[in-house]
């Protein structure tokens, strides 16, 4: 559908009225997370089961412990900074620009090597699915 067409479209039917502007940088109260399902407020409008989307600032020294996933697929992207990353005993590493994809049921940690700043992805947003591994 070309963009002369989709101006005209009757979009009446579309308007939901649920969207947000906001900073990814604003830690906020979910300590980072600023979309997904975890807000208690059930009218906000990143109220989500569908996503989690994650900013974070890691300095050198910062751990992720292992963990998995049952039913959500985690995707990080590194915006600046360089991090190792395990996945069920095979090291990634990653720079800017890099990212990493994982599938459920599968033991990832990691370990930051300078200030990194990076965005978590997971879907679909189940608050309950994270299983640390000892």
């Amino acid at each position: 559908m070309s963009c002369a067409k989709l101006k005209n479209m009757d979009i009446s039917q579309l308007k939901n009225g649920k969207y947000f502007c906001g900073r990814y940088t604003d830690p906020g109260q979910h300590g980072g997370w600023f979309v997904g399902s975890f807000f208690n407020d059930e009218n906000h409008p990143c109220k989500t089961d569908q996503l989690e989307i994650l900013y974070k600032e890691h300095q050198p020294g910062d751990k992720a412990g292992a963990h998995y996933h049952k039913l959500k697929v985690e995707l990080l992207i590194i915006l600046e900074g360089k991090a190792k990353y395990n996945v069920n005993g095979d090291d990634v590493l990653l720079g800017k620009g890099d990212f990493l994809f994982v599938d459920v049921n599968n033991i990832i940690s990691g370990e930051f090597f300078e200030p990194t700043k990076i965005f978590a992805i997971h879907s679909p947003s189940i608050v309950t699915d994270k299983t640390v591994v000892e």
